[in-house]
C-alpha cells in the first residue's frame, strides 16, 4: 500500500465458505474434527504451537467443540483454549523477558506484568516503540484490544450459567475463527517488524560493511599475492539473526572480487579471483541505523584459492 502498511486480514467475519456451512449446522453429523482442522483460521494457529503438549491441546480443545450433542460443548471449548492461550502467551513472552524490555515499565500494583504488556512483547519482542514505524504500533493496540475482547467472551463461557450456554453453531463457529485470527495476527507481527527492521538498515549494513574492506588491511586478501586490489564487493545477503534486550544482531555473507598480482612492474601478471566473506553486526536496540562490527566482525575465506 501507499503508506507502506502490509496487506492483513480483516476482523470482519468472512462469507462462509460451503465447508464452513457445513461445519456450522445444526446437524452434528458435520461437525468432524478432520473438516475443522482444515479450516485455514484453525490450521495456522497450529503453527504457533511449538510443543506435542500444546498441540495435543489445541486438538482437545476443537474435539469438545465438535461435540454438537453436548449443550456446553463451547464451554469446554472455551475453558481449554482459554489456558491454552494463557500458556503459549506465558511462553512467548515470560515475565522476566517483559521486564528487560527497554520499553517496560510497571503499570499494576497487582502484577509485575500486565497481559497487556505480554501482548505487545509477543508482538514487538525488544524493539522500541521509536523504531517502528506508526503502522506497528497501531496494529499492535488493535490486535491487543481484539484479544482482551476475545479473551473476556471466553471468560463468560467458562462460567456455566442459562446466559452463556448453548451457543449457536453459527456464532460459536465465528468466535472460534476470530480467536483464531486474532492471536495468529498479534504472534505474526514480530516477522513483519523484523522485515521492516532489516529493510530499514540496509543502505548502513551495505557501507558499513564496504567500509570494512575497502579501506582495511585483511590478512585473508594480503597473502594471495604481492599485491591484491580489491575490485569489487558483493553482498550476496543478510538477515537479523538475533534480538536482546540491548542490542540486534544481524548476519550476512558476501564475495570479494579482488585482482591479484604477481612479479615486477614490468614482468608480472595479474589475475581475478573471488574471495566469500561472512559478516556478523550489531546496533543498540534503540538506534538500529548505527551499526558496528560484532566480536571479529568479518571472516574471509580465502581457502578455495589453495585447492
Amino acid at each position: 500500500m501507499a503508506d507502506g502498511r502490509p496487506l492483513r486480514g480483516s476482523f470482519v467475519a468472512t462469507p462462509r465458505s460451503p465447508l464452513c456451512s457445513a461445519l456450522s449446522c445444526h446437524d452434528g453429523s458435520s461437525m468432524k474434527l478432520k473438516k475443522l482442522r482444515l479450516i485455514p483460521e484453525v490450521a495456522q494457529l497450529y503453527s504457533h504451537l511449538e510443543s506435542d503438549f500444546e498441540k495435543e491441546i489445541y486438538t482437545a480443545a476443537l474435539r469438545n467443540y465438535c461435540s454438537m450433542g453436548n449443550p456446553i460443548r463451547f464451554n469446554n471449548f472455551a475453558f481449554v483454549i482459554r489456558e491454552l492461550l494463557t500458556k503459549v502467551v506465558d511462553r512467548l513472552a515470560p515475565t522476566e523477558d517483559v521486564k528487560k524490555a527497554k520499553w517496560y515499565s510497571k503499570e499494576s500494583e497487582d502484577y509485575e506484568v500486565t497481559r497487556k504488556q505480554q501482548l505487545k512483547f509477543c508482538a514487538q519482542g525488544y524493539f522500541v516503540d521509536t523504531v517502528l514505524p506508526d503502522w506497528v504500533g497501531e496494529e499492535v493496540d488493535e490486535f491487543i484490544k481484539e484479544y482482551v475482547k476475545l479473551y473476556r467472551k471466553l471468560n463468560q463461557y467458562t462460567h456455566i450459567s442459562e446466559k452463556y450456554k448453548g451457543l449457536s453453531p453459527q456464532k460459536s463457529f465465528s468466535f472460534l475463527k476470530d480467536l483464531a485470527v486474532t492471536f495468529s495476527a498479534i504472534l505474526s507481527t514480530l516477522s513483519d517488524i523484523k522485515s521492516h527492521i532489516t529493510e530499514e538498515i540496509e543502505r548502513e549494513i551495505h557501507d558499513v560493511v564496504f567500509d570494512k574492506l575497502m579501506f582495511e588491511s585483511h590478512e585473508a586478501l594480503i597473502e594471495l599475492s604481492g599485491q591484491t586490489i580489491v575490485e569489487g564487493i558483493n553482498i550476496e545477503g543478510y538477515w537479523l539473526s538475533r534480538v536482546e534486550p540491548e542490542f540486534i544482531i544481524f548476519e550476512g555473507e558476501g564475495c570479494v572480487e579482488c585482482e591479484l598480482n604477481y612479479g615486477s612492474k614490468h614482468d608480472g601478471v595479474s589475475m581475478s579471483h573471488d574471495v566469500p566473506f561472512s559478516f556478523c553486526l550489531v546496533s543498540k536496540i534503540e538506534k538500529v541505523e548505527e551499526l558496528y562490527f560484532y566480536e571479529q566482525g568479518m571472516y574471509l575465506d580465502n581457502r578455495s584459492f589453495y585447492e
